[in-house]
């Protein structure tokens, strides 16, 4: 089905079932740079809570209803599943905005189509002609009406970008400007949306961090930072005991696409080699987690291709293990990107040891995700993610 701007449709009659589909958005137009996102709505067109707004800082719903997912051929994409939105997302809206100067009216061609199982069963296509000095879209509508979910082509154009569509909606934006000098009272409302850091929530969210333009990724941080808490006496990762806190070290597995397969880590002296093989560094250990920078491991983002992926690992070196009292969370910083933010929030204090993130090269892109797994120590995570490596006892 061909739908135009402003015709409607059901679900039901494009997908069958009408519960499970994917949305692919293409806009062709050289020289802009297009942010594509969803929002999740209320009865109002509100977004009365701002976790459903699904973008490239947001890659999925708390309900896992909606999440980014870019079929074959298309620019973005939306994964739907209708029946896991709560009762209180009424429409969900994908919007697209530039981020660059420029306006609308320079895509060449644009489209939002439906794939369902067997492929595409409908299309809204549009173009620049459509369009003026905009510089936002408000392209497709799902909403649902007397129980039924239907579809609205929209193809409306909006002023401003990405912030503005987030404050038309009811959201607030993240500023880095100081507060008015006489604010007026706080009322109550779900956290900003933060345009400049993605916080992976869940076990299993990922995004993917493209290559800007011809250039390489650049240098790869991944800072782990931790509060420290004292204690009479810790217990060592190897039995005896040491007076002190939680010394917690961050570390990785790597492969490379030569096969080569090893460690990274302050235990044994393995801090790796920036510049040369395999590309990545430890470059502190901090025993005591009182150095405000914490402990980075450095990938050289200009070898990237040369890596097939890098598992990011902690362990309690010497403390009781007590992964709440830690406020751990790892940071991924990249030049041009947003920042990525993992925390430690699921501890399991049976286990000194954190699988905390997988970073694999998909395509040349940096695609990150989240695990959080916990285990007694180093042969369990390699055997859990089939690394392959002989094993031996050592210290620091």
């Amino acid at each position: 089905m061909d739908l135009t701007r402003g015709q409607r449709a059901k679900i039901a009659d494009l997908v069958p079932g009408g519960q499970q589909f994917t949305l692919g958005v293409t806009a062709e137009a050289p020289g802009l740079v297009i942010d594509f996102a969803c929002f999740g709505l209320d009865a109002q067109g509100k977004l009365a809570d701002e976790r459903y707004m699904t973008f490239f800082n947001q890659p999925t719903t708390p309900c896992g209803g909606v999440r980014l997912e870019t079929p074959p051929g298309d620019t973005a994409g939306f994964a739907i599943d209708l029946s896991k939105l709560p009762a209180t997302i009424e429409r969900l809206t994908v919007t697209a905005a530039l981020e660059n100067a420029g306006t609308m009216s320079q895509i060449q061609r644009g489209h939002v189509r439906f794939l369902g199982p067997g492929g595409e069963v409908g299309r809204f296509a549009f173009t620049g002609a459509d369009f003026a000095s905009e510089r936002a879209l408000m392209l497709l509508e799902i909403y649902r009406k007397d129980g039924i979910w239907r579809t609205c082509a929209l193809g409306q154009g909006f002023n401003g970008g990405l912030d503005a569509l987030v404050k038309h909606f009811g959201g607030t934006v993240a500023e880095p400007t100081p507060a008015p000098s006489a604010p007026e009272p706080p009322k109550p409302q779900a956290p900003p949306v933060n345009l400049s850091k993605i916080t992976l929530e869940k076990k299993g969210n990922t995004v993917s961090l493209k290559k800007q333009g011809n250039q390489d990724h650049g240098e790869i941080l991944i800072n782990l930072n931790w509060d420290m808490r004292a204690a009479p006496v810790k217990r060592g990762f190897f039995g005896g005991t040491r007076s002190g806190g939680i010394d917690l070290d961050v570390g990785c597995l790597f492969e490379l696409k030569d096969g080569t397969k090893s460690v990274v880590q302050a235990l044994g002296n393995s801090f790796g080699n920036f510049w040369g093989p395999p590309y990545i560094m430890l470059d502190a250990d901090d025993r005591t987690g009182t150095r405000t920078e914490g402990e980075n491991l450095r990938i050289n983002g200009k070898h990237w291709d040369e890596i097939r992926r890098v598992l990011v690992f902690a362990f309690i070196y010497e403390g009781t293990p007590n992964w709440a009292e830690t406020n751990a969370v790892i940071s991924l910083k990249m030049p041009g990107q947003p920042e990525i933010e993992v925390r430690l929030d699921s501890g399991d204090n049976r286990h000194p040891m954190c699988a905390i993130a997988l970073l694999e090269n998909d395509g040349g892109a940096v695609r990150v995700t989240k695990l959080v797994d916990y285990y007694r120590a180093h042969p369990d995570v390699d055997k859990a993610y089939h690394w392959g490596l002989q094993w031996v006892r050592g210290s620091k």
